[in-house]
């Protein structure tokens, strides 16, 4: 994604605007294959067609297939097949209907969002840890040390924690208190979220559990906490002015890393940051036009990438790399963009 995907996979506005567009005053349009009814918008699929052919012909770009086919689920089976003559919906219009132009400027619209479909597993930074409610101390298959999905796994309760049967819970590791090498300030404890599972029986010393997913090798000592289910929506935000800040490392602690990985910022909620703003990375290009005897020196922030905050600390924010023209590397600088200073 260049470094304007960002802007481009918000794109359910151009989505709805373009199918709008194809339909006259009358609510008929030039293409047979697209129908309108009182729920929205519906597009009769044809040979050679494909989820990202279609986002990108009706919004402009191809990267906001993952909505069309959330909002398709129950017809498409496998994004990567689908099969002439089924009817795909492009949008929702939530009983209001399109009547020409006037009725088309101003469609009822919840507000735009980022999709970001792996919303479960981004992780966070938290200056006091999690408590957890238990921790995996064996697995049912005697010697496997790495857990993944469909495991069987024996649960050490802490403190009073209930482990009821049922319940559902987030699989996490936490790292070394992550310190400012400048100040030497605490920001917190990296959270690692590796998975899910179920709770299926719970005995007076221990539960036994079932792994329902799993994000990332799970291993024993791995602890829980309750699982609560996020939104793959991430609804874009005004950024805040004046941010200058720096990246602090990649979520898997990776020496270069760019577009689609999860890192962490070190400016947080305490700076006005928020779940859904958008900042610009960027270098700082120094420049010396004068001489030996009397330097001047001009610094020149240069752009060539952007993020998009998940999820927001006191002091700290996960974030999302969603472009990048380069690797880069913890320590990496974050700015505002320059249309929202």
């Amino acid at each position: 994604m260049n470094r304007k995907g960002i802007k481009q996979s918000v794109g359910v506005v151009s989505l709805i605007f373009a199918v709008l567009l194809v339909f006259s005053g009358h609510g008929q349009t030039a293409d047979p294959q697209l129908t309108e009814t009182e729920n929205g918008y519906y597009y009769t699929v044809q040979k050679g067609d494909t989820l990202w052919d279609l986002s990108r012909r009706f919004s402009n770009t191809p990267w906001v297939w993952p909505e069309l086919w959330e909002e398709n689920s129950q017809v498409i089976a496998n994004p990567h097949l689908i099969y002439p003559g089924q009817k795909l919906r492009l949008t929702r219009l939530k009983g209001v209907r399109a009547a020409g132009p006037a009725a088309s400027a101003q469609p009822p619209l919840d507000g735009i969002y980022y999709y970001y479909s792996p919303a479960d597993q981004y992780g966070f930074i938290r200056k006091v840890p999690v408590s957890p409610e238990g921790s995996i101390f064996r697995s049912r298959e005697t010697g496997l040390t790495m857990i993944s999905e469909g495991d069987i796994v024996y649960i050490r309760p802490e403190g009073s924690a209930a482990l009821a049967r049922g319940s559902v819970m987030t699989i996490f590791r936490t790292s070394d208190p992550v310190v400012d090498k400048p100040t030497k300030e605490l920001i917190g404890t990296q959270h690692l979220l590796c998975g899910i599972v179920e709770i299926l029986q719970r005995e007076p010393d221990y539960a036994i559990a079932k792994v329902l997913k799993s994000y990332r090798p799970i291993v024993l000592g791995d602890k829980l906490m309750p699982y609560e289910k996020r939104s793959p929506r991430i609804g874009i935000q005004k950024s805040q002015a004046g941010i200058d800040g720096t990246i602090l490392f990649s979520e898997e602690h990776l020496n270069m890393f760019a577009e689609f990985n999860v890192a962490f910022i070190d400016r947080g909620r305490m700076h006005g940051i928020q779940p859904g703003q958008i900042y610009s990375i960027y270098y700082r290009d120094e420049n010396n036009f004068g001489t030996a005897a009397s330097p001047q020196n001009i610094v020149i922030p240069v752009d060539y990438g952007e993020l998009i905050v998940l999820h927001v600390e006191d002091n700290n924010a996960t974030v999302l790399v969603t472009g990048s023209d380069k690797e880069f590397f913890a320590g990496t600088r974050v700015r505002t963009p320059l249309a929202a200073n």
